[in-house]
């Protein structure tokens, strides 16, 4: 039978339409099972309700669910407003989403000749033109809901890749500020030209035109020393940006209009003002943090120094290099005139372990046992994957649960870094997987989940008695040995947490999240605690479309 969406169609009403069919199924009715060998002829002869969903997208001329839930998102904008779907395409260049702006573009691309704004935020050349001459002043206003000129919402906007650059200049020739700028709400001014580079936090993807556009506004005008893109630039690393691109357009244009002194002072408009650093030295910190080296060579070649401070760490550089291990630039700074850090007790030993000193760490340990019982060697060598010096340590008798300020372990550090073998041994010398730090309230597998490693799952899962993470990954055999051996962990409360209780821990696959709710019910879990929102483990599920495992929560009367 073939069905049609309409306007009024709702997901949820499909969802609860699939298990109607799924229970009409279990119970044996020979209609719903012809029903669903005319959708779906290889349909299993036991199906989930996944495999009903399926069908049920095929029976509205969709190849599978998640096409389904796509085109109910395209009639779900068809109930919005003009204005609702203009605001919600001019906010995706700073805080919404492309995709959505993207959908709402191809669905009314009439879209674009609403204003001077969306024009500009969509390409259309034609129409910014049209606008420009019956109002040139219309370059200079500011608009939408973020507020910002129509020269912002083309540098910022990711929907256009083919005529941003002549949008651009259109309308600079009609006077648009190319030094516009706007705060972030952390009183961080964001320029046109920053809009164009983007990166930094988020490694947000420059724009398709990143150089033309920013050619063109210092052409027009805009100041090249822009410390926020510096910033974002100097925080992301390869492959997303070339290491020294930015940083040498950036260089050059301030060079050819006079203004690299800005660089190397630590006023107000340095990079680095408030740490007492210089642009330069402020970038140079990063670079060696973040063990880049051509970065950093690139910083020393044109001024900074090699005896100044990380901004975060307040050590000189030479030190930050030796306690990270990072050997390379420790000898690049000191070819380029850093004095020599001479590290004393935990410190030296710590860098001992990360250069694989073993003789010197030996012997460290001989003359000063309680070396062992300081715990940043151990988690420092864990947070950076280093098996070798983990093993090295715990050969010598560091402790395996030395804390840092944070309650973070060396294991939870080991897990960050994604090495296999640094938790290997770590758990082999006795770590405990169980153990929650007191900053996020994390175990070592519920940092695994959240960090995405996958690779870690399978030598995690066995030993974890996290019921909350073993949730999130559906982990039904582990799941249900612990919860048997400690049934009271079905309702083990963080405090402070979002999620007050594992019931609120579902994974996102709908049957899963069912078979989890399910098994948790049976341990003894309740489902009448509320968040700090007043929300029930049900109305979470449910706001997730876990109508399933919802309906378990609220009663056996509602169960499919």
């Amino acid at each position: 039978m073939r069905r049609k969406l309409t306007a009024r169609t709702r997901l949820d009403t499909l969802r609860k339409d699939a298990k109607r069919w799924l229970k009409s199924l279990r119970a044996g009715d020979p209609a719903a099972r012809s029903r669903l060998d005319a959708a779906w002829p290889k349909a299993p002869a036991a199906p989930a309700l996944r495999d009903l969903q399926h069908a049920l997208a095929v029976e509205y001329g969709q190849p599978s669910w998640i096409a389904l839930k796509a085109a109910l998102d395209d009639l779900a904008l068809d109930r919005k407003t003009h204005a609702e779907r203009v605001d919600q395409l001019l906010r995706h260049g700073w805080d919404g989403d492309l995709s959505a702006a993207r959908r709402i573009l191809a669905r009314y691309p009439q879209i674009a000749t609403d204003s001077l704004f969306t024009a500009a935020a969509c390409g259309d050349l034609g129409e910014v033109e049209r606008r420009l001459a019956a109002d040139p002043q219309a370059a200079l206003r500011t608009g939408g809901p973020r507020a910002w000129t129509a020269l912002a919402y083309v540098t910022y906007s990711r929907l256009d890749e083919v005529n941003a650059l002549a949008i651009a200049r259109r309308l600079l020739d009609a006077g648009a500020d190319p030094n516009f700028a706007f705060d972030d709400g952390w009183g961080i001014p964001f320029k046109v030209l920053t809009g164009a580079v983007r990166l930094g936090e988020g490694a947000r993807p420059s724009h398709a035109q990143a150089t033309e556009l920013v050619e063109l506004l210092i052409s027009a005008g805009a100041d090249p020393f822009d410390i926020q893109t510096l910033y974002n630039v100097s925080i992301v690393g390869e492959p997303l940006v070339e290491p020294l691109y930015w940083y040498d357009l950036l260089w050059r244009h301030c060079e050819a209009s006079g203004q690299l002194g800005r660089w190397r002072t630590d006023g107000e408009a340095s990079l680095g003002h408030g740490f007492g650093l210089s642009t330069l030295d402020y970038l140079l910190g990063n670079a060696v943090g973040q063990d880049e080296r051509v970065r950093a060579e690139w910083l020393l070649d044109r001024g900074a120094d090699p005896n100044t401070h990380h901004a975060y760490a307040k050590q000189p550089l030479h030190a930050v290099a030796q306690l990270s291990g990072f050997l390379d630039l420790q000898g690049l700074l000191e070819r380029r005139g850093a004095r020599p850090v001479e590290l004393t007790g935990a410190e030296a030993f710590q860098a001992a372990c990360r250069r694989h000193d073993a003789p010197a760490v030996r012997a460290l340990a001989a003359a000063d046992p309680a070396l062992l019982r300081h715990p940043a060697p151990l988690l420092a060598a864990a947070m950076f994957g280093d098996a070798e010096s983990v093993g090295l340590l715990l050969e010598l008798g560091a402790d395996a649960h030395g804390l840092d300020d944070d309650g973070i372990s060396p294991l939870h550090r080991a897990v960050q870094s994604g090495s296999p073998a640094a938790v290997d041994r770590l758990l082999d010398a006795g770590a405990d997987p169980n153990l929650r730090d007191r900053k996020w309230r994390g175990t070592a597998l519920s940092w695994a989940v959240a960090l995405g490693r996958p690779q870690l799952f399978e030598r995690l899962l066995p030993i974890s008695r996290d019921v909350r993470a073993l949730a999130r990954l559906a982990a039904f055999e582990r799941l249900e040995a612990v919860l048997k051996a400690e049934p009271a962990l079905a309702n083990q409360r963080l405090a402070e947490d979002d999620s007050p209780t594992p019931l609120y821990c579902l994974p996102d696959d709908e049957d899963a999240a069912a078979e989890v709710a399910r098994r948790l019910i049976a341990h003894g879990a309740d489902p009448t605690v509320r968040d700090a929102n007043g929300r029930t483990p049900a109305d979470a599920a449910r706001a997730r479309g876990l109508d399933e495992a919802a309906e378990l929560m609220e009663g056996p009367r509602h169960a499919v």
